[in-house]
């Protein structure tokens, strides 16, 4: 069996009307520029040094990414995803005219072979993060695919065994309020708080960064809300400086919150090991993108939660890499997720269900046309845990028109 044609197919599908993504809510400059909207004004632009960080997310008004369909000369397809929530059609580009190149006439069931090929291809010029990582990524999930279908077996499987049925997940989140924010953001943010709960979810995360103050009263809120037993989940978007860390962990370990996920930028590797020493409350950070990466911050005692997102830190392969290198410093690991399509969130229930140091994985829990929209069968969340898709491969069956109708 031999890689017959590699399509990479950038969709971009509208946000439900009114609605806009959690992360951009929380981040992002695509928003309505209203006072009484979470998350950073649509004006803050992050240039200021100190206090924040140069950072500031881009995201699309809709949901972008990039899907791959893998098709062998013997007619078996595997679907894939590269994480691409803004310009999917550079990622799309990425895959037509550099790897398509390299893989068509390979053996599509060395997927582990095929990842290193790819990075390979491209050590030499430095790219071991970014649109290239995110490219492979999405190869490497549709070989996983085709690799299990082939077998017909289902992916955890394949991957070294179902662990669990079914994974504990954290709905993926709730925008956090700037201290300066009028009294009916406030409000909003308790209904929200609420909504989740009424959703049968037990734990949430809520996007912060956005100034110590207005960080601890925003989860004080939630917290106020939903009661001392709900699981409550910060991530800081890589916002802070050491010092004002350091305040907002003290705070939020007072607030009994499970943890802070990227507080600083991913290239304050020293810093990140400062701040493990100077508080508490475990460190988690979805800003990982290969395993050499994560060495340095395990070597350092840096990272409690090692988070890979399966559509952008290498697919499968580097994902499970990454997990199996936190098992052996004794942490825990749980793919990130948050926006993307049902491929992403397919593959990520199954690299959680074969993982022995899984903990709880993200769920973006918002009206998602990527997500049931374009599958034969929903995915079954119940209870606050998501059930791992039945069947071969990532145990789903995509729906082409219904997908392809956003094709850019």
């Amino acid at each position: 069996m031999k890689i017959a044609q590699i399509e990479a197919i950038p969709v971009r599908a509208p946000m439900r009307a009114g609605e806009v993504y959690w992360g951009n809510q929380s981040w992002g400059r695509n928003k309505p520029a209203l006072n009484s909207a979470p998350g950073l004004p649509t004006t803050d632009d992050r240039t200021a040094y100190p206090y924040f960080w140069r950072s500031r997310a881009a995201y699309s008004e809709s949901v972008d990414t990039t899907i791959v369909k893998i098709t062998t000369d013997t007619g078996l397809v595997g679907w894939g995803e590269a994480k691409s929530p803004v310009a999917p059609s550079v990622t799309a580009t990425i895959i037509r005219d550099l790897i398509a190149g390299l893989l068509i006439g390979q053996d599509p069931t060395d997927p582990v072979l095929q990842w290193e090929r790819l990075y390979g291809a491209m050590r030499i010029r430095g790219h071991h993060t970014g649109f290239w990582m995110e490219a492979i990524s999405g190869i490497d999930i549709a070989l996983w695919d085709l690799s299990s279908k082939a077998l017909n077996i289902p992916l955890c499987q394949l991957l070294g065994g179902r662990f669990r049925k079914r994974v504990k997940i954290y709905a993926s989140g709730i925008p956090g309020v700037r201290a300066d924010a009028p009294t009916e953001s406030w409000d909003q943010l308790r209904v929200k708080a609420e909504d989740v709960r009424q959703r049968g979810f037990r734990a949430v995360k809520m996007g912060i960064g956005l100034g110590v103050a207005g960080d601890l009263r925003s989860v004080a809120i939630v917290r106020e809300t939903l009661g001392p037993d709900f699981t409550i989940f910060t991530d800081a978007a890589a916002m802070y400086n050491l010092p004002d860390a350091i305040e907002l962990a003290r705070g939020l370990s007072r607030l009994r919150v499970g943890w802070l996920e990227a507080p600083l930028a991913p290239e304050e590797l020293d810093n990140y090991a400062r701040l493990a020493r100077a508080i508490d409350l475990p460190i988690a950070s979805d800003l990982v993108f290969n395993r050499w990466q994560m060495r340095d911050l395990l070597n350092a005692g840096a990272l409690d939660v090692l988070q890979p997102d399966v559509c952008r830190a290498g697919g499968i392969t580097e994902s499970k890499r990454i997990a199996q290198l936190a098992d052996v410093f004794g942490k825990a690991a749980t793919p990130h997720v948050s926006i993307g399509s049902a491929i992403h969130f397919a593959a990520s229930v199954h690299l959680a269900a074969s993982l022995p140091n899984q903990s709880v994985m993200e769920f973006w829990y918002g009206a998602n046309p990527l997500g049931n929209a374009i599958i034969r069968m929903p995915f079954r969340v119940e209870d606050g845990y998501f059930w791992v898709p039945e069947g071969a491969g990532l145990g789903i069956e995509i729906d082409e028109t219904a997908m392809r109708q956003y094709a850019v």
